[in-house]
């Protein structure tokens, strides 16, 4: 079963005692994106040398990693930042840059389904790793 169509059923997810029907999860655009940041108004107060200003925030990511023979596995992952372009997530594994994975991110005012590019992959200070990925955005 893809990602999409696992989205699309009428799946429940559980988060802090809070149930979210898995139909409410909003595709991933720039504009849904931009609605979540607007309605945090996080000012981290640091210098920051990326293209886009990254917020702390810690949620829930779902993963669809895609399998080499097919079909794709499931993972669950905790996100560190998020920015306009993309999201930074504390995971249990190593994903190769330039895998392109089905993603959905659970924040409290909304949740949101699409696609994201492994960008990059660096082990952590307490195990695991830190994955920056970008949002790719379909046609909004």
């Amino acid at each position: 079963m893809t990602a999409g169509a696992k989205a699309g059923k009428q799946l429940r997810w559980r988060r802090e005692c809070q149930e979210v029907d898995a139909t409410e999860i909003r595709a991933l655009t720039e504009r849904s994106v931009d609605e979540l940041l607007s309605n945090r108004e996080v000012e981290t107060g640091r210098a920051n040398r990326r293209q886009t200003i990254r917020w702390p925030f810690p949620g829930t990511v779902e993963l669809w990693i895609p399998e080499p023979r097919g079909g794709e596995r499931y993972s669950l992952a905790t996100s560190v930042d998020l920015s306009r372009q993309g999201i930074g997530v504390s995971c249990e594994e190593d994903l190769p840059t330039g895998l392109c994975l089905q993603i959905a991110i659970h924040e409290p005012e909304m949740s949101f389904h699409g696609r994201a590019v492994v960008r990059h992959s660096t082990p952590g200070e307490e195990g695991g790793y830190l994955l920056g990925l970008q949002f790719v955005f379909e046609g909004e």
